[in-house]
């Protein structure tokens, strides 16, 4: 349930923010975008501080899984992807 809040929010704030700057107040979009970008970067900084739990043989995989170390990464890398993209359209 919480889950479905944040990114209802994380989505709610990312598409004010692109219409706001698609109308052309790009000041209002940085204050808009501000969601977005915080919930974004705390699930990429997140993930990256406990990407070690994921490792083969650590706490969330002890059976050493290697598809399950892959997705992770690809997690870890398209969270981050989300984050510079927010970050690059309302900040840059």
């Amino acid at each position: 349930m919480v889950l479905r809040i944040i990114f209802s929010i994380f989505i709610a704030s990312f598409l004010a923010a692109l219409a706001s700057v698609f109308l052309g107040y790009e000041d209002q979009a940085k204050y808009v975008a501000a969601p977005a970008l915080v919930f974004s970067g705390w699930a990429a900084i997140g993930h990256l501080l406990t990407l070690d739990d994921d490792a083969p043989g650590e706490w969330s995989n002890p059976e050493g899984s290697k598809p399950f170390w892959r997705k992770s990464m690809f997690e870890l890398i398209l969270k981050f992807l989300v984050f510079a993209s927010v970050g690059i359209i309302f900040y840059a």
